[in-house]
């Protein structure tokens, strides 16, 4: 005896094996969806440090005050070191080279005053041993002055 399949067992069948699939893909989805939504971070759950931050608000401004101070002692202890330096009396081209580097920042920091005088002695001294090529820093020597390069 030869079984014969009919056409609604045929639809039945495809509708059950299809079904399943579409069932078990939407299932997986919503499981997808419903693991994100557990994780998920929402406004209320930062609303108690929003206000926690809202009261130390002060604190962060109080932080920012020090370090602002802290920036302008560091800048006087920068400019007291670099006044120092400028008025070091060089003993070679490379130390009054360092010198002019150190009068540039010194500047650039907001340095002024006799600071700034000191400088400018020592760029014109610079410009004249650069143009005579005398780098003879014996003291009482002045360049220029005879001496041989």
């Amino acid at each position: 005896m030869r079984m014969m399949l009919h056409e609604e067992s045929v639809v039945a069948l495809l509708s059950a094996i299809l079904g399943s699939s579409a069932l078990g893909g939407i299932g997986g989805w919503m499981a997808q969806k419903l693991k994100r939504y557990r994780h998920m971070v929402t406004s209320d759950d930062l609303k108690p440090i929003e206000e926690k931050l809202d009261k130390d608000y002060t604190h962060f401004t109080d932080i920012d005050k020090h370090l602002n101070a802290l920036d302008r002692s560091t800048t006087e202890i920068m400019l007291i070191n670099l006044r120092q330096c400028i008025f070091a009396n060089p003993h070679d081209r490379n130390a009054e080279e360092s010198i002019l580097q150190s009068g540039e920042e010194y500047l650039r920091l907001g340095g002024n005053g006799v600071g700034h005088i000191r400088l400018n002695q020592v760029r014109e001294d610079y410009a004249k041993r650069l143009e005579c090529d005398d780098w003879d820093y014996t003291p009482g020597h002045h360049p220029g002055e005879g001496s041989e390069s």
